[in-house]
C-alpha cells in the first residue's frame, strides 16, 4: 500500500490561487456601478426622455459637440418615443412636429463610456456629431438611424424581397407554413 505525503508546498499554493479566483469573482460582483450602467438601468425603456437628456453629463456633452446646432436638435427630437437601448447604449429617436422623414434626431449615450453622440436629419442631409468625428467609431444606434432616415423608413415598413416570412402550424419542429 502506498503511503500518502502532503506537499506543503503544493498545497499552500493551491489553496492560494483558490482563495484569489474565489476572492476576485467576489470583488466583480460587488464592484460599484460605472455612470453609464447606472443611466441604463433607470432610463432603459422609460418614458422619461427629457430627464435624461438633462442628466449633467449627457447634456454636458451634448452642448459641447453640437454647439449651436443642439436648438435644431432638440425641435427634431421633439417628437419622440422611449428611450431604447441599442447594443448596450441608450438611444432617443424623434422627429419635428408634423415633419417625420424630413426633419429627425437622434442621440446614443454609451453605457460602457458614457459616450454622447447625436445626429440630425435635414434636408435631405445627416450630419452626426461624435468626440472623434470618425464614422466608423459611431454607436450602433446612431449608424443604424441613419440607413432608417435614408431609406425614409422604407426599410422598417416594406418586407424586403429576400425576406421570407414563416408561420408555426403545428406541434412538430418543421411544421412551418
Amino acid at each position: 500500500m502506498k503511503q500518502f505525503r502532503l506537499d506543503h508546498g503544493r498545497t499552500l499554493r493551491f489553496v492560494l490561487v483558490l482563495v484569489s479566483i474565489l476572492s476576485s469573482s467576489a470583488l466583480a460582483q460587488n464592484r460599484a456601478p460605472t455612470p453609464g450602467e447606472e443611466l441604463l438601468k433607470k432610463y432603459a425603456n422609460s418614458d422619461d426622455t427629457d430627464a435624461l437628456l438633462r442628466e449633467p453629463k449627457v447634456r454636458a456633452q451634448l452642448e459641447q459637440l453640437l454647439g449651436g446646432e443642439l436648438p435644431h436638435l432638440e425641435r427634431n427630437l421633439d417628437v419622440r418615443g422611449s428611450v431604447d437601448v441599442i447594443s448596450g447604449a441608450l438611444s432617443i429617436e424623434g422627429n419635428a412636429p408634423h415633419q417625420g422623414t424630413e426633419e429627425e434626431g437622434v442621440v446614443c449615450i454609451t453605457s460602457y463610456k458614457l459616450e454622447v453622440s447625436a445626429a440630425i436629419y435635414s434636408n435631405g442631409t445627416v450630419t452626426a456629431y461624435a468626440r472623434d468625428g470618425m464614422y466608423e467609431n459611431l454607436p450602433r444606434c446612431i449608424t443604424d438611424w441613419i440607413t432608417q432616415v435614408n431609406s425614409g423608413h422604407r426599410d422598417r415598413l416594406t418586407q424586403p424581397e429576400n425576406v421570407r416570412m414563416a408561420r408555426k402550424t403545428g406541434d412538430r419542429r418543421d411544421d412551418f407554413q
